[in-house]
């Protein structure tokens, strides 16, 4: 997008262009020389103005699932929100809220509560799956209403580009309160099973840490762009 400004017997061509980098040139009108100069790099990001809401799962006295190492999901879901939400407030410009920022309870309509009173464009609740046979494992990823499948899949398909070996479990209905009652675009991650030994040691893991926060980030910015 170029545009010409003519102001003071001076021309000042501006060119935006989309990689964020604005240039200003000055030229004098009568002999075409240019008199002035300047390059302003104006960084604007790509989802500035979006409100992204992530709901760590479980919290004070709900730990959730319990580890065979005496891992507990509510500490899980906490670092990884707080893993995406560093990664989002650098990449993205987005406001990123926590449901919870430490070891607290909330209800469920607290959780969407929280959605609803800051109009959020994204809500993305975590959590790591159990059940009682300690062979089931992969990472899955829920959604409730027909017009949030579309970002279940996208983040979903992301986050098994970079799985380690997770098994994939793939994307399914899901009646929970937290994507039920949400007004906003919501979809819940189960991103392994911490009953699982296989799971839970990747789970733990910087390298498994790292990557799917950045899968998800990049899921989000697929979404919302």
């Amino acid at each position: 997008m170029k545009k010409t400004i003519i102001f003071s017997g001076l021309a000042i061509s501006a060119l935006v262009s989309y990689n964020l980098l604005f240039k200003v040139q000055a030229t004098d009108m009568k002999n075409g020389e240019t008199v002035y100069k300047q390059s302003i790099h104006k960084e604007v990001k790509i989802l500035e103005g979006k409100t992204i809401v992530l709901d760590p799962g479980h919290g004070g006295k709900d730990v959730g699932a319990t580890g065979q190492s005496g891992l507990n999901e509510k500490e899980i879901t906490l670092h990884t929100a707080q893993n995406i939400q560093r990664l989002l407030l650098e990449k993205t410009g987005a406001t990123v809220i926590l449901t919870r920022e430490d070891d607290e309870f909330l209800s469920l309509p607290e959780r969407v509560k929280l959605s609803t009173d800051h109009q959020a464009d994204l809500f993305i609740s975590l959590h790591f799956d159990a059940f009682e046979s300690n062979r089931v494992k992969g990472i899955t990823t829920y959604f409730n209403k027909d017009e949030d499948q579309q970002l279940a899949e996208m983040v979903h398909d992301q986050i098994l580009t970079q799985s380690m070996g997770a098994k994939d479990r793939g994307v399914s209905y899901g009646d929970y309160h937290v994507l039920r009652e949400n007004t906003c675009p919501a979809i819940l991650l189960e991103l392994g099973f911490i009953s699982n030994k296989e799971d839970e040691q990747r789970i733990q893991s910087l390298e498994f840490q790292t990557k799917s926060a950045n899968m998800i980030v990049e899921g989000i910015i697929e979404y919302l762009s």
